[in-house]
């Protein structure tokens, strides 16, 4: 986001403002304030809730994720599947799932795999569950958790200190990254404008260099050095 609004500003002259937090914290905060002129959380289900209260039209992808677990380099505890998140030895951590999008999305995750009370039993005993994402990846390389549901862009930065499971397609939840208008937004069109050009081949540039896919059919095995959960 920093590279993308520089980027914009230098383009456009129009100054960006960001203010950074978890997708419901930020949706319970424009509720409140009714203030800001974009929202882009990290899961559709809370643009889909801030549309259906009113406060957005449109939001279309700008980019997206893909959930992963990330474990630390050489994964020494061995984390072959889901199933293993469950183990008692197994430090696990996730984001809190009502007000952080990748613990959102990582109960889907596992509620679709059929482990989610067996794994959330396991993080609110000895895990983290209110972290945001990348609070995860930072307890993770300082060794405070065994393994982490994540987004594969949040483990981008430290990829040289974690290895990257990839959790098979068909038991994964696609998830975009939606960025829209706010309805009460007084700067309409320089807001409009800053979608466009996160939509733009200069805009998803910026994504793709920091590790986010930028295309609806994001799952990429070879991005994950060829880790493949069970």
């Amino acid at each position: 986001m920093e590279d993308l609004r520089a980027d914009f500003t230098a383009q456009t002259g129009i100054p960006v403002q960001v203010a950074y937090a978890g997708s419901g914290c930020l949706l319970s905060m424009l509720t409140f304030a009714r203030s800001g002129d974009l929202y882009m959380p990290g899961e559709q289900e809370y643009a889909d809730q801030a549309r259906q209260s009113g406060f957005l039209d449109a939001a279309p992808p700008a980019a997206y994720f893909v959930a992963v677990v990330m474990v630390p380099k050489g994964n020494p505890k061995n984390i072959h599947s889901l199933a293993d998140l469950a183990r008692s030895d197994v430090r696990v951590g996730i984001g809190n799932p009502d007000s952080v999008a990748c613990g959102l999305v990582a109960r889907k995750v596992l509620e679709k795999a059929g482990l989610w009370d067996q794994v959330y039993a396991n993080v609110t005993a000895q895990g983290a569950c209110t972290a945001t994402a990348m609070e995860l990846s930072n307890a993770l390389v300082l060794h405070a958790l065994d393994a982490v549901i994540n987004w594969d862009a949040m483990a981008y930065p430290v990829r040289d200190q974690v290895d990257i499971l990839a959790i098979p397609q068909e038991q994964n939840v696609e998830v975009a990254i939606p960025l829209g208008v706010l309805t009460w937004s007084k700067k309409q069109e320089e807001a409009a404008r800053f979608v466009q050009f996160a939509q733009s081949a200069a805009g998803k540039a910026h994504f793709a260099e920091h590790g986010y896919h930028t295309d609806r059919e994001p799952y990429r095995l070879a991005y994950y050095g060829d880790h493949l959960l069970d």
